[in-house]
């Protein structure tokens, strides 16, 4: 029976010779939809974990398509823009244990700030 995991909080995971690449998130496997929008949220595609068995983790919702991390220009706060809200990832060490990718570019303050908050990422 799938549970909750977690302590996985950040490791990306796929089954051996399956295209499929899952990000554990509230400890959930959520479903990563394309190259993309991996590309596009996290550094590189090094480090994806192999050798957990996936089918034991609970499923979440499938990562919005075209989801980034962004960063507004008027704060430091860095976001994870997923589907139609928003999450603060809170800290650098944060972005680190996820492999997400630094933001580039910043977005408009308004832009950030219309968009709903959803639960932080620690």
């Amino acid at each position: 029976m799938p549970e909750l995991r977690p302590d996985l909080n950040g490791v990306r995971v796929k089954l051996p010779n399956q295209p499929h690449i899952y990000l554990i998130d509230e400890g959930k496997k959520r479903h990563i939809p394309d190259p993309p929008t991996y590309n596009s949220l996290f550094r590189s595609w090094e480090g994806i974990v192999e050798d957990l068995d996936v089918n034991d983790i609970e499923t979440g919702t499938t990562i919005t398509p075209g989801s980034v991390i962004a960063t507004g220009d008027a704060t430091p706060h860095v976001y994870l823009i997923d589907g139609r809200s928003k999450r603060h990832i809170v800290s650098p060490a944060v972005m680190d244990k996820y492999h997400f990718r630094w933001p580039t570019q910043p977005v408009p303050q308004a832009v950030i700030d219309g968009i709903p908050t959803g639960a932080a990422i620690s």
